[in-house]
């Protein structure tokens, strides 16, 4: 896989319930510890629609143009922001920077840090028991949305 984007994480807001299973996941698998605020994926909850809205990167490149240090880049393997802690100096212009609030910052270790598709296998969507979270290219997003909307479609018997 080149560095073009090719899969990405995908969620579907109408099915997610809630839970926060995947933030918890996420947070385990990449800090050994369960803790929303340390997590890659981030479940906004919308009160005026009632609804819960799972949000991760969606890989626009923002936080690479705002990084000063050039500490943020994309994996050649699997096109996922990644953050050489080397580099990074914890300013948080890549958190400002991020238009979708995906990118956070960790105080004790002074490091941003963003979903990095868990090297091609997302523990989020593994997980997540509503299966409100996809890991796909856009187009097969795209075609997995309109046969789950077709088979969810009242059917009309003459």
């Amino acid at each position: 896989m080149n560095s073009e984007i090719k899969r990405r994480i995908f969620a579907q807001k109408e099915k997610c319930n809630g839970c926060r299973i995947c933030e918890l996941r996420c947070s385990f698998e990449h800090e050994t510890v369960y803790s929303p605020s340390l997590s890659r994926i981030r479940i906004i909850k919308n009160e005026v629609e009632g609804i819960t809205i799972p949000k991760t990167c969606v890989i626009c490149g923002k936080c690479i143009e705002a990084c000063p240090e050039k500490a943020i880049s994309k994996s050649l393997s699997t096109g996922a922001i990644k953050i050489d802690e080397e580099l990074c100096t914890g300013c948080e212009i890549c958190v400002e920077a991020c238009p979708f609030e995906v990118m956070r910052f960790n105080p004790e270790k002074n490091l941003a840090f963003t979903c990095d598709l868990c090297n091609g296998s997302p523990q989020c969507v593994k997980y997540c028991p509503e299966t409100a979270l996809h890991f796909m290219s856009s187009k097969e997003f795209a075609e997995y949305k309109k046969k789950d909307q077709d088979e969810t479609k009242p059917k009309i018997i003459p």
